[in-house]
């Protein structure tokens, strides 16, 4: 599982984001990395059933401005 960080201000607070391919997987915003890691496992466990080539298509993003990740 891959950690990135885009667009972090100072001074503003951070998010962190769960993707597959580069796109958001939901709608919600995680406070805490660890949060967001729980998120993502759970996302693994799925794939790992259903569609095994793309599990290392899944991502943690940390970001001030979360809704500009698509």
């Amino acid at each position: 599982m891959k950690f990135f960080t885009r667009n972090l201000i100072k001074g503003k607070d951070s998010f962190f984001v769960v993707t597959r391919d580069g796109r958001r997987i939901e709608e919600k915003n995680y406070a805490t990395k660890a949060e967001a890691q729980y998120r993502a496992d759970a996302l693994y466990v799925m794939l790992k059933k259903w569609d095994p080539q793309s599990l290392d298509k899944i991502a943690i993003v940390q970001t001030s401005t979360p809704y500009k990740i698509f």
